[in-house]
């Protein structure tokens, strides 16, 4: 059977944007080619957003975590200001296929996963959700998404009760991006969630946590992406689930 053109899912949203680092022309390669897989490498509504640097960690546990999480609320804003839907794509996404052509969002949505790793799959609404590599607003879940963003960078804070409540909870560390949007969602229980598993991230060097000596190394860094591609190649569930652990 003939794919069509491109993933109806995508019709869903105005805008698709994705999150690179300028010097990340490696994963910037790869992604150019996961959108050519799927017949979105020309659409006009796919662009790429030069990734946020931070200069120290502030309220994050990392530097790269901060910075990743002031491009989500840069690239929410964005559309936001526009009255917009967005689709925002980390640069390590790489689609399921054929799955990601056989999906329609029909549904009403606010939220859109379209990949995680959930604490609890019985319960996704209720559950902890690890991953923000494929994540999408409506126009107004990307309004509330970007006024939450922004509130949650002031000192004064307060998260939902479930969170304060934990714990693990330390007012002066705030939760990565995919965090947040747990927080945002359980903040906002008006927002329509869907979740749906269609794009996993590949094996990558990481840019917001500590980086394995190999990846520090030059001249081992290329031999180091090489052998990632492969092992996830040969078996990419159990890359998968290496990464989430």
């Amino acid at each position: 059977m003939t794919q069509p053109p491109y993933p109806p899912l995508f019709d869903a949203f105005d805008r698709i944007r994705i999150m690179n680092l300028a010097h990340r022309t490696d994963r910037r390669r790869e992604m150019i080619e996961q959108l050519r897989r799927v017949g979105m490498a020309d659409h006009p509504r796919v662009a790429f957003f030069d990734a946020l640097k931070a200069d120290e960690p502030g309220l994050f546990t990392s530097k790269g975590m901060h910075g990743n999480f002031r491009t989500y609320r840069a690239v929410i804003a964005e559309a936001a200001a526009a009255g917009e839907s967005i689709l925002v794509l980390e640069d390590d996404c790489d689609f399921l296929l054929p799955e990601i052509f056989d999906y329609r969002l029909t549904e009403p949505w606010d939220v859109f996963y379209g990949g995680y790793d959930a604490s609890d799959p019985d319960d996704l609404p209720g559950s902890d959700i690890i991953g923000a590599h494929f994540m999408g607003f409506s126009r107004e879940g990307a309004r509330i998404a970007a006024d939450y963003m922004t509130r949650y960078l002031k000192a004064d804070f307060v998260p939902d009760a479930k969170a304060a409540a934990d714990p693990r909870f330390d007012p002066a560390i705030r939760p990565p991006s995919d965090g947040c949007f747990v927080w945002l969602r359980r903040a906002h229980p008006e927002l329509r969630t869907v979740f749906a598993m269609l794009g996993v991230q590949r094996p990558s060097r990481t840019d917001t946590g500590t980086q394995k000596l190999y990846d520090r190394l030059p001249l081992v860094r290329t031999a180091a992406g090489w052998l990632r591609r492969v092992r996830a190649a040969l078996n990419p569930s159990k890359e998968w689930t290496a990464r989430r652990g």
